[in-house]
This record gives C-alpha cells, sequence and structure tokens, in this order.
C-alpha cells in the first residue's frame, strides 16, 4: 500500500466521502454492497455498518475502498456529482 500514513482528518474526510459515494450508488444505481465488500476482502455486514455509521474501517481498507470505487464507478460518479445535491435536497 501507500508507505506515508494519512493523518486523523484525512482519514475522516476520505470516509466520509467513500460513505457518500456508497450511498449514491446504492440508493439511486442499486448497486449492491457485496460488489465492494469482496473486492476488499471485508464482511458485507462490516460495511453496511461503515455506511451507516455505525463502524469503521481501517486506513489500509479505506484506501482500498476509494480506488475500488474510483476504478468502477467514478465517471458515473463525476456525472451524478451536481444532479445528487439536487436530489438530497
Amino acid at each position: 500500500m501507500n508507505s506515508k500514513k494519512i493523518t486523523e482528518e484525512e482519514l475522516t474526510e476520505k470516509q466520509e466521502k467513500v460513505k457518500t459515494w456508497l450511498h449514491i450508488l446504492d440508493k439511486i444505481y442499486g448497486v449492491k454492497m457485496t460488489v465492494f465488500s469482496k473486492s476488499i476482502g471485508v464482511h458485507n455486514q462490516n460495511l453496511h455498518n461503515f455506511r451507516k455509521g455505525k463502524r469503521g474501517l481501517t486506513e489500509e481498507k479505506t484506501i482500498l475502498l476509494e480506488k475500488v470505487i474510483v476504478m468502477k464507478y467514478g465517471r458515473l460518479l463525476m456525472l451524478e456529482d451536481s444532479e445528487y445535491e439536487v436530489l438530497s435536497k
């Protein structure tokens, strides 16, 4: 993985960004959490609890999850970014 450690603030920001992406992909596009849990090697229920804010992920898993989401759904999230703000209000 990355040899440099990120700060606690950066980790929190990354986790919030990833939670938002997971919410968009799940609620708007119907992407199931099993796709991501299998990709990063965590139990599906743990990822579900992470998304709901009941559980945290390690720095390594958070970075890996961010990379998986960007690789698979990055373009979709870029297109949806401005529209999501309207839907969430």
